[in-house]
């Protein structure tokens, strides 16, 4: 049985935990927000609920690059927001945030590193609290000998830290969300599959 985490496991309500930067943390945040504020994922409205602008910045070139995070520009400078594996695909350096994205991780978070100019700004730890059932239904399909297997985007560290809170000892990480079903057709060579 695949559970799909967001929404699912969790309550899907994500809330920002935790602000770390070098510089202002309300700068950071008010960049964060004038680009999430043009997206529709619920780590985006997160973000904007905790800034709770009057006045967005103009953001020109905005793009939502799915499952990874958004970029866009604000006045001569390129903004980037997303996780890891975006910061890979660009080259960006997490240098002196390296420990702190690590340690959000795991505590189950999902962190969105927010860049200017491809230089790392800060960070944004956002947690989305484990439905009270999840833990109780799982346990009932683990005692009747389901196979239970969590998939998500989530990078690894954070999906473990999750799967750990609810019973799960299989997960299926970094995944996509167009290629969740992919992942679900490979699992049902092994026999018959159901996803929640």
């Amino acid at each position: 049985i695949v559970f799909d985490k967001t929404g699912t496991i969790t309550k899907g309500k994500p809330e920002v935990t935790d602000i770390y930067s070098k510089i202002k943390e309300n700068y950071v945040l008010e960049i964060a927000a004038s680009l999430e504020k043009l997206s529709e994922h619920p780590i985006a409205k997160a973000i904007v609920t905790r800034a709770q602008l009057k006045k967005y910045r103009d953001v020109k070139n905005f793009k939502v690059l799915r499952g990874r995070g958004v970029e866009g520009n604000i006045g001569s400078k390129k903004i980037i927001i997303g996780n890891r594996t975006l910061m890979k695909e660009r080259k960006i350096n997490l240098n002196d945030f390296e420990h702190t994205v690590e340690e959000f991780e795991r505590q189950g978070k999902t962190t969105m590193i927010v860049c200017e100019n491809e230089k790392v700004i800060g960070v944004i730890a956002v947690a989305d609290a484990v439905k009270d059932d999840s833990v109780k239904a799982i346990s009932l399909l683990t005692s009747a000998h389901y196979k239970v297997v969590m998939i998500t985007g989530d990078n690894e560290t954070t999906a473990r830290a999750i799967a750990e809170k609810v019973g799960i000892s299989e997960v299926i990480a970094n995944v996509m969300p167009e290629d969740k079903s992919k992942k679900v057709e490979e699992l049902q060579k092994e026999g018959m599959v159901a996803f929640v």
